[in-house]
């Protein structure tokens, strides 16, 4: 992305150890930008109250919990921008009800393990060519 660590997403040492450290909160405007989604969007689908960001932005980093939400948010906006062919419609995708979700977004399923898991298995359908 841009000032931001270059986030892998592959389990590499690197991400543990930013994930670790604490993502920088300027990571949260980044997002938003490249995806053309409010940063409140993204807040939401990390499961990060608009009141921490306020409190960690003094510090600079997320705390190790919220960088873990975030990353995940991340990584499943990559998968679907590498799918879809590009950030709009990935956050256009994201941000639209499926019926496998029961007519909710994915984007709205994030801030939640099992809203992640569901979220990642359709991807992987998607990705695999089967019909959701």
């Amino acid at each position: 992305m841009g000032t931001t660590p270059a986030l892998r997403f592959d389990g590499s040492p690197d991400d543990v150890a930013s994930v670790r450290e604490g993502l920088p909160v300027e990571l949260i405007p980044e997002v938003a930008r490249r995806y053309g989604l409010d940063q409140q969007e993204v807040l939401e689908a990390a499961g990060i109250p608009r009141s921490s960001l306020h409190r960690y932005k003094s510090l600079g980093r997320l705390s190790r919990e919220q960088s873990n939400r975030l990353y995940k948010v991340i990584y499943l906006l990559r998968r679907a921008e590498e799918l879809f062919g590009s950030p709009y419609l990935a956050a256009s995708w994201m941000n639209s009800p499926k019926a496998f979700l029961h007519g909710s977004s994915p984007l709205s399923y994030l801030d939640t393990e099992p809203g992640f898991q569901a979220v990642e298995h359709l991807l992987g359908r998607l990705e695999d060519g089967l019909v959701t």
